[in-house]
């Protein structure tokens, strides 16, 4: 065994890349004050120059009361002019310089959000704090690299922009840019990440990961954790022949862009002592297997528990041993990896103070214009508010729509927990439904009508002001389950929302109307909003309430024809 796969040396490098990182965290959570005020004076310092900075008086602010009268709040949108200058070849128009990527992901309106990330941020905001978090997770979880690891990333590159400058996915290039030491512990190598096709992406990912030994798995979704096992029992036989005979199924390995292609399938060698243990584990587990059985010794899974994906954690109950650990991923965006999680059993992120300037609109001064700012050290746990940030790459005080509950301090720094989207709350006729809401429903409905309800979409359809409620069933259920179901979700809601109910009551708003989903609708949802570059494996997030005309348009497309 060389010595980069000695576990005890991958141990000494993570430690000493991320130990200083977390002793400065720890330092600076003691003065959140003094450490904002910094972060915020070294921002306007370093843009003062730029276009946005001589646009917004940048050479007079002194002050956090000066930076608010200077710069207004503001979404992509209000930052979207500046950024198109950027990709046109345009220097220090946001930060100094130019950008060395854009990270990718979807916005409020058709056009995909384009997130300039500068060479300082990519180093201090991302390689930095992926330092500091890997050190954390091993901290706690000590054989995460016994064996070998496997994430789910996006491509780092899917294009150019029209200065030739490249977008993609930041997770990608964080993948692709790690120390050859880590590097040695992938299942598989970055071009596989590239495949573009989704189903065969998943099996060429298994295809390398299951007759490894896999001690650390990075996911963000649990979404994604279900995919990995589900190709696993869809394709088994395939598998275990291509691990036998040291193959990739044809149709797959035509899918790994041509330039690493070679070098990729060189990695796959003949297995028959792995391929004989799978069937053996087939054989004895049947349609009960599960990946506690083929991966025996995983020591840690990262993925996101809060939001939304908390509610599909117990679709994994029994996927692993007991001895697994189940670690939240931190508060993480495409704008900013904002918090930190220091302990396994955290269900909330610190604040990384250090990075980032934040400004917090409580959630009642939400309607005001404008609306009144905390800043980090003003927090009280307990209280709900909407996320600002300022990252010194672009963004200045950039509204990210998120709604964060504070739960406590880390000292003096607030720990806070991940809600849901801003944009998780609609009105057709002044109900203000929230996402929360539809969530809760939903849940409660399906369990009174004892439904088996495998995915669905609330969509606020603003052209007929109606909701159409979007189901996809269990093969079980039966069409009086089904309309129990839609009943006792209307009947909920009217529950938890007096506008709702008030306007239910008085007929100004009707029942959803409840559209069925083809069987296998949730995977080929989110493939498709992947296959039309709307969002990316790595970033899907599920909405459970929407008003975009893409969910719509999709959900179509997957909806079971209505009968004649």
């Amino acid at each position: 065994m060389s010595l980069s796969e000695q576990p005890w040396f991958r141990r000494f490098l993570v430690t000493m890349a991320g130990a200083k990182h977390l002793k400065a965290f720890e330092q600076q959570s003691h003065d959140v004050r003094g450490t904002q005020e910094t972060v915020l004076t070294r921002i306007i310092a370093e843009s003062r120059d730029t276009a946005f900075g001589r646009d917004h008086g940048f050479a007079s602010v002194r002050t956090v009361d000066d930076y608010r009268r200077a710069v207004p709040i503001g979404d992509f949108e209000a930052h979207r002019p500046y950024v198109e200058r950027m990709m046109l070849g345009e220097a220090d128009v946001l930060f100094a310089g130019r950008p060395i990527i854009y990270n990718t992901t979807s916005g409020t309106t058709d056009k995909p959000k384009m997130i300039p990330i500068s060479q300082a941020h990519f180093q201090q905001g991302i390689a930095n704090m992926n330092r500091l978090w890997l050190y954390g997770v091993m901290k706690d979880n000590p054989h995460i690299y016994d064996g070998k690891s496997l994430s789910a990333v996006a491509p780092a590159e899917d294009g150019t922009v029209a200065d030739g400058t490249p977008y993609g996915s930041i997770s990608g290039l964080s993948f692709r840019s790690i120390p050859a030491v880590l590097k040695s512990t992938y299942s598989f190598p970055y071009d596989i990440v590239c495949i573009r096709d989704y189903e065969r992406k998943y099996y060429a990912m298994m295809r390398y990961a299951l007759p490894c030994n896999i001690t650390f798995i990075i996911c963000p979704s649990p979404s994604n954790l279900l995919r990995f096992h589900q190709t696993v029992m869809e394709s088994v036989e395939d598998l275990l022949r291509d691990i036998r005979d040291g193959t990739l199924r044809r149709d797959v390995a035509e899918q790994i862009p041509e330039a690493g292609r070679a070098a990729a399938l060189a990695e796959l060698k003949p297995d028959p002592e792995a391929a004989k243990r799978l069937e053996g584990l087939i054989a004895a587990h049947g349609a009960g297997l599960r990946p506690k059985h083929y991966w025996p010794n995983l020591a840690c899974v990262n993925v996101w528990k809060q939001g939304n994906f908390r509610l599909m954690l117990p679709k994994l109950d029994g996927y692993y041993a007991g001895t697994t650990v189940l670690r939240g991923f931190v508060y993480q965006a495409s704008e900013a990896r904002a918090g930190l999680v220091l302990a396994n059993d955290w269900d909330c992120s610190v604040l990384a103070t250090h990075l980032y300037h934040f400004e917090f609109i409580p959630e009642s001064e939400r309607a005001s214009r404008p609306p009144a700012t905390l800043l980090a050290h003003e927090l009280r746990a307990g209280q709900r508010y909407y996320l600002l940030l300022s990252n010194g790459s672009g963004l200045y005080r950039y509204d990210i729509n998120d709604i964060v509950e504070v739960t406590g301090f880390h000292r003096q720094a607030p720990m806070f927990r991940f809600l849901q989207k801003g944009e998780g709350i609609t009105s057709l006729t002044g109900e203000k439904l929230s996402e929360q809401q539809v969530i809760r429903a939903a849940a409660d409905a399906a369990e009174a009508a004892r439904a088996p309800v495998e995915f669905y979409v609330m969509f606020c359809d603003e052209s007929e002001m109606v909701y159409k409620l979007f189901v996809e069933y269990g093969p079980q259920a039966t069409a009086a389950v089904r309309q129990a179901f839609v009943d006792e979700f209307d009947r909920r809601l009217r529950a938890s929302n007096p506008e709702y109910e008030t306007k239910r009551g008085s007929k100004r708003l009707a029942a959803p109307r409840a559209i069925e989903l083809a069987p296998g609708s949730r995977e080929r949802y989110k493939s498709e909003l992947v296959r039309r570059r709307l969002t990316t494996d790595g970033q899907y997030k599920d909405l459970y309430l929407t008003r975009k005309p893409v969910t719509r348009e999709v959900l179509d497309l997957l909806a079971v024809p209505r009968a004649r």
